[in-house]
């Protein structure tokens, strides 16, 4: 038996923008994904995701049939075709990412379970994809780079985030820690050893990161210099903030996070409760805060002043019907457990 886990992730700046080459920045958090997996006797792939009650099983012929297609759409860029194949035949996007291992190593029968602490819009998918990654590579007794893992994780992205991921969800949640990333220029860690008093405060709200990441690519098609011009504004905030986090300016950093949440505002995807927590936060002296991840419900992050701050929030939030809560922010990335 193998059992792999992967972080959940906070995008602090750049979600949205960084798809179309922007700068983002990123780090992991201690909400992870676990991943068993067992050999198959039937010899199939048989997946069951236990916090969305669903299981489901797939022949090697029906595995690597499912490969073969959904590739081919990928390179017609018909993601709303992909996507419909998914939801019409109830099937876990993990299976795509396991038949593109299989395809490339050799078929082997498995059992994989998956279990998840990841709430939505910090990263589920991902980690999901990245410990099944590392998992279904450990089983077949290959020792890969996380660099392969990351690529193999980008691969089930495509599918979650409607074809278009920036790519800065798959390398967070495999390398862990914190990163700055550029599509163009690929990954660069940044050295951040002090603790960040964030606060991450639940929406309530259902969010589908493809959905807002799709709205947002057409809405460009549409009109590409409004949309362009709010992209190189948050491209401009995210710039500036690589100081203030480096020096470990709560104050400054916490103002450009509200400057990132008034801009990408513009683009129609924050919902009355994201502008709720938001409000909540500043009236009671939260430095900064922002949703964060696909937008369009999920979470929001708050960054405060001191810990004390923190404890203060978290009662604030609770009496006003949002859950909260903080988690240890930088962790380790993708890892084999046993």
């Amino acid at each position: 038996m193998i059992i792999t886990s992967a972080p959940g992730k906070i995008i602090l700046f750049g979600e949205h923008a960084v798809v179309y080459d922007k700068l983002g920045i990123a780090c992991s958090i201690d909400k992870r994904c676990n991943v068993k997996i067992l050999p198959n006797s039937k010899n199939n792939v048989f997946i069951e995701a236990e916090d969305f009650n669903l299981t489901d099983s797939l022949k090697k012929r029906e595995l690597f049939n499912l490969c073969e297609e959904i590739n081919y759409l990928i390179n017609g860029k018909r993601f709303k075709e992909i996507r419909e194949i998914f939801k019409k035949n109830q099937l876990i996007p993990g299976f795509f990412v396991i038949s593109n291992i299989l395809k490339k190593y050799g078929f082997k029968g498995l059992k994989l379970k998956i279990k998840s602490q990841v709430p939505k819009n910090l990263g589920s998918s991902s980690a999901a994809f990245s410990a099944i990654s590392l998992a279904v590579l450990s089983f077949l007794g290959k020792k890969v780079s996380k660099k392969e893992i990351s690529d193999f994780t980008y691969q089930g992205d495509l599918i979650a985030h409607g074809g278009t991921p920036s790519g800065i969800d798959n390398s967070i949640v495999t390398y862990g820690g914190y990163l700055k990333y550029r599509k163009s220029k690929g990954i660069e860690f940044l050295n951040v050893d002090f603790k960040i008093p964030l606060l991450i405060v639940d929406s309530g709200e259902k969010t589908i990161t493809g959905e807002t990441v799709s709205y947002i690519r057409k809405r460009r098609q549409e009109n590409p210099e409004f949309i362009n011009s709010v992209l190189d504004s948050l491209n401009d905030i995210s710039e500036k903030a690589l100081e203030p986090l480096k020096l470990q300016d709560f104050e400054n950093l916490g103002k450009l996070m509200y400057r990132y949440y008034k801009e990408l505002k513009k683009l129609d995807i924050s919902t009355s409760r994201l502008d709720k927590i938001i409000e909540i936060a500043l009236q009671n002296r939260a430095l900064g805060v922002k949703p964060t991840g696909g937008w369009g419900g999920g979470c929001c992050v708050v960054l405060a002043k001191n810990q004390k701050r923190i404890t203060d929030l978290i009662e604030v939030f609770e009496r006003k019907g949002f859950k909260s809560f903080q988690a240890k922010i930088g962790v380790e990335g993708v890892k084999l457990i046993s």
